[in-house]
């Protein structure tokens, strides 16, 4: 990680996990050369924009979402696709592009936004059609193996080991690069994947997550570029010779 500005930056939006009383859930954009990625959409997520565009300097709003990398459809990552689906349609009509794997895209709709999306009710609120994804979003296929293009950042994705299906990934821009562990149980190969990234920015928490006993087990050259992300409440951020992400907080790659 370098102080000095970058094509290539982070905005950290949330550090917390599902049940976190002290943090937003685990978010953040990607800003490329200020154009902005984000990854994954939890609530709420205007408030969450809100408070990091206060403390950043970097003014972003539901306005400026139109990429969303989307790692999986576990509440704490994707409870904010009915508000940003909502407002993109009725306030901006505008799209947004979601970019995940083939297996959130069969269950997005139908076993996750369906019920309070598809009913297209008249000015009586009756029921007179319905809705569908495509009214909402569009969708972009990532696929493990494939170097994919996102406004000109080249993305390569791993599926991870977790209770449901989700992804890592890896980025590069203008000879820059990151990388995501995004939710999952400690796995050495993940590790492999994103250990030639500039910054890597890893879960840590219990129960199907990383353990941060087994990151410090890493060698040193790779866990000095690395930031701890999705934490529980009780976790000593004082303590770890790890340094957690901070909410708010723009780093520069």
């Amino acid at each position: 990680m370098t102080q000095r500005k970058s094509p290539l930056s982070i905005l950290i939006l949330g550090i917390g996990d599902f049940f976190s009383k002290y943090y937003y859930h685990s978010s953040f954009v990607i800003l490329l050369d200020g154009r902005p990625v984000f990854v994954d959409c939890p609530d709420p997520l205007p408030m969450m924009l809100h408070a990091a565009s206060q403390k950043s300097g970097v003014s972003l709003g539901l306005n400026d979402v139109d990429h969303v990398i989307l790692t999986h459809l576990h509440g704490d990552h994707a409870n904010g696709l009915e508000s940003l689906g909502f407002y993109s349609r009725f306030f901006r009509h505008k799209k947004p592009i979601i970019y995940t794997i083939p297996e959130v895209e069969r269950a997005i709709w139908e076993n996750r936004l369906k019920s309070s999306m598809g009913p297209l009710t008249n000015d009586e609120f009756e029921r007179v059609g319905e809705m569908k994804l495509e009214d909402f979003f569009r969708l972009r296929i990532l696929r493990p193996g494939r170097s994919h293009s996102i406004l000109g950042m080249k993305i390569k994705i791993r599926h991870t080991k977790h209770f449901i299906p989700c992804f890592g990934f890896k980025v590069s821009y203008k000879g820059r690069s990151f990388g995501y562990s995004s939710d999952t149980t400690f796995d050495p190969a993940h590790i492999d994947f994103l250990a030639d990234c500039d910054m890597i920015l890893h879960e840590t928490n219990k129960g199907g997550h990383t353990e941060y006993e087994k990151l410090l087990s890493l060698p040193p050259a790779l866990r000095k570029k690395m930031m701890l992300i999705h934490i529980y409440d009780d976790f000593n951020i004082r303590r770890s010779e790890i340094p957690v992400a901070e909410e708010g907080k723009l780093y520069f790659i």
